[in-house]
């Protein structure tokens, strides 16, 4: 329950200063109360009429009223009450106390000790989120009931004839379909099946259309049907998968077969047709996506999304034009047709981009071998491409499972999987060790996730020019029988399978925890984000709401984004920093200069640090053009109002080179390696400058 909401409590105590005791320990932990005491049963009984109540707190020794008249006092009214007794309450006779009701007892009752009333914090703040539960529960139970209302009507008012069928028996028909076929309701139908009711020249093309719905969307079927007084009339039958009643069901919509029925057929097939390659076009991908995600959550098997990029396709198309161009995208899509298995649908997303939907058990596996096979596609793609031109195949992929939110950001996260993939080194996509294969490799994470396995590290921030901050990044780590797994090995493994943002609000938790605990307001800490966290609409408002809860100050936090996700995801990066700058949180850009184009894009416009990419820094003691460059490169942020951070600094001699250059920040394990602990000693009474080295 949201603390800043006033919160109704009621105490039940013999004496007024214990329920003012009570009151001031609550107020001072952060809640908002409207508080009112009673000392026996009576005022209790008014009391609970008066007002809807949120808590109710029981403290000992009050004879005139104790914990079991409390609990049947409730039972009796039926209200549902956050109940917490404070104490150790036994019924008469010394007995343990046994409520038929749901409370929590907090045995402890001393409130001057910090342990016992930190206990009781706890304890209220649990048993009122559980109420907010129930209540939440109520309320989309009723939601869903007057939905599920609204619906049957909507059903019973349609022209068309529409039933809900599982497994041959009737769920719901609507008015229009017991007309059409001249019954009184679904009971008189359920003794006769759907198929008796269609000619029997026509059973077995409704039978596969029925059978192809169940895991696709199948197109119309025309068939005759034996209607109302005996007659036949021609039908149009639609049939998709469906949930009705919390059953899985097929819908089957029948209107007049009225016009051109095939030609009807060939126009929506061609809506979704790309005309240049004869694939599904971005539109019935996502459809289709859609489909594999609705399969997903009804636990009918996961799927696996493969993007394909020709990089380098639209300078090659202001070269050479749309024609030749054109026969360049037929020829990626027969070979892409011919490397992904006959059950999977190929897509031309846009020019140059092709997806892949992989469905059934062994579609990780096939992914993998279709983005190993990636090489081997590019040869083949250089040999049928016009003299001189320079065209490439780039892959990336994403799982389609139950969290995945929408079609869309499921082609977000494949976008920005490829473009991780295409900046990084072939070592480092598929790093070797005791996980060999990114199927084990989730195996682990799944364990870690149920068993907490991972662990924060801590490296400074340190300022060349000391501004009485303490500044960390935080950074997370697997811990496996004694080892660490770090996060190149697991992080983007999560962000395919959509868990990279359960990760981050771990480590965000843990980190405002952490910041609570210190009470300093000069800490600050460096949380990264994955890719899922900043395509995700929800993690910014649940990040705002922990930090209201711990009392923690924005400036306390900074986000950093990788410049890989700015560049793959750019639309939700807009939006991720619009709400950034609503929160008033500062951002951080890292692995700036790892692309082409850096600084070309609207993120780094609302940035307040960057971190430079290592191969800025490669060299720059040995080599005065790379000095050179680093000069320029921090003077142009500078002039952008950012303030500039050099990572990965190993050698102690190159921190005068990086203060003449002007970098603000340093961080490297040549000042510290990553720790468990936060106990550097950052500078305080001096400045590091040349002569410091000398």
């Amino acid at each position: 329950m949201d603390q800043n909401q006033v919160i109704n409590v009621l105490i039940a105590a013999e004496l007024l200063a214990d329920g003012e005791q009570l009151v001031n320990l609550l107020r001072k932990a952060g809640f908002s109360l409207h508080a009112e005491a009673v000392s026996d049963t009576t005022a209790l009984r008014d009391g609970l009429q008066q007002r809807r109540w949120d808590l109710l707190l029981h403290l000992p020794g009050n004879a005139a009223l104790q914990a079991s008249q409390v609990c049947v006092l409730l039972e009796d009214q039926e209200l549902d009450i956050a109940l917490v007794l404070i104490g150790d309450p036994c019924e008469a006779g010394t007995r343990p106390f046994d409520s038929p009701l749901p409370c929590a007892v907090c045995t402890q009752g001393d409130l001057q000790n910090p342990a016992h009333a930190a206990q009781l914090i706890r304890t209220v703040r649990h048993e009122l989120d559980a109420l907010q539960t129930r209540r939440d529960l109520r309320r989309t139970q009723a939601l869903l009931k007057e939905l599920q209302r609204r619906y049957e009507l909507v059903l019973d008012s349609a022209a068309d004839a529409i039933a809900y069928l599982h497994d041959g028996l009737y769920l719901h028909a609507n008015r229009a379909w017991c007309t059409l076929f001249g019954v009184e309701g679904v009971e008189a139908l359920n003794h006769q099946p759907f198929l008796d009711l269609v000619d029997d020249a026509d059973v077995e093309a409704v039978r596969q259309t029925l059978r192809q719905a169940r895991t696709s969307t199948p197109p119309p079927c025309l068939f005759t049907a034996l209607t109302a007084g005996g007659s036949r009339t021609r039908l149009q039958l639609e049939a998709m998968a469906a949930v009705y009643d919390q059953q899985a069901a097929l819908q089957i919509i029948l209107s007049p077969a009225t016009g051109n029925v095939a030609h009807a057929r060939q126009l929506r097939l061609l809506r979704s047709q790309d005309l240049v390659t004869g694939l599904p076009n971005r539109a019935g991908l996502l459809t289709r996506i859609e489909a594999a995600i609705a399969q997903a959550i009804d636990g009918r098997g996961e799927s696996a999304l493969v993007l394909a990029c020709v990089q380098g396709f639209e300078d090659f198309l202001t070269l050479v034009g749309r024609s030749v161009a054109n026969y360049v995208l037929v020829d990626t899509a027969s070979l892409l047709r011919q490397s992904t298995p006959a059950d999977s649908l190929v897509a031309h997303c846009g020019d140059g981009e092709f997806a892949m939907l992989i469905c059934g058990p062994g579609n990780a596996t096939q992914t993998h071998a279709l983005l190993a096979g990636a090489a081997a596609l590019n040869a083949q793609l250089q040999a049928q491409l016009p003299g001189g031109a320079d065209l490439r195949l780039s892959m990336g992929s994403t799982f389609i499972n139950e969290l995945t939110p929408s079609a869309d950001l499921a082609l977000d996260r494949a976008r920005h999987n490829l473009t991780v993939r295409e900046n990084s080194s072939p070592a480092a996509a598929a790093p070797e060790d005791a996980y060999g294969t990114p199927g084990q490799m989730f195996s682990r994470l799944q364990e870690a996730f149920a068993h907490e396995d991972f662990i924060l590290v801590f490296q400074p921030v340190v300022s060349l020019k000391e501004d009485g901050l303490e500044r960390y990044e935080v950074r997370i780590r697997l811990q496996d029988h004694g080892t660490l797994i770090y996060p190149p090995r697991f992080l983007e493994l999560a962000n395919q399978h959509g868990l990279g943002e359960q990760i981050d609000r771990w480590v965000c938790s843990k980190s405002l925890l952490l910041l609570q605990e210190r009470q300093n307001p000069a800490l600050k800490l460096t949380l990264n984000l994955t890719h899922n966290s900043v395509i995700s609409e929800a993690f910014l408002p649940w990040l705002q709401q922990q930090m209201l809860a711990r009392r923690i100050q924005a400036g306390q936090l900074i986000l950093q984004l990788s410049e890989l996700d700015v560049i793959s995801s750019p639309a939700n990066v807009a939006r991720f920093c619009t709400q950034l700058r609503t929160l008033d949180i500062p951002l951080s850009i890292t692995h700036y200069g790892c692309t082409l184009h850096p600084g070309q894009y609207t993120a780094l416009d609302e940035a307040d640090f960057v971190k430079l990419d290592k191969s800025l820094l490669s060299g720059i003691g040995q080599d005065a053009g790379r000095r050179e460059r680093l000069n320029i490169t921090v003077k142009s942020l500078h002039a952008r109002g950012l303030l500039v951070i050099a990572p990965m600094i190993d050698q102690i001699e190159l921190l005068p080179l990086l203060w003449q250059a002007s970098v603000n920040f340093v961080q490297g394990n040549c000042l510290q390696e990553p720790s468990a602990r936060m106990d550097f000693s950052f500078v305080q009474d001096e400045e590091i400058t040349l002569n410091s080295f000398h």
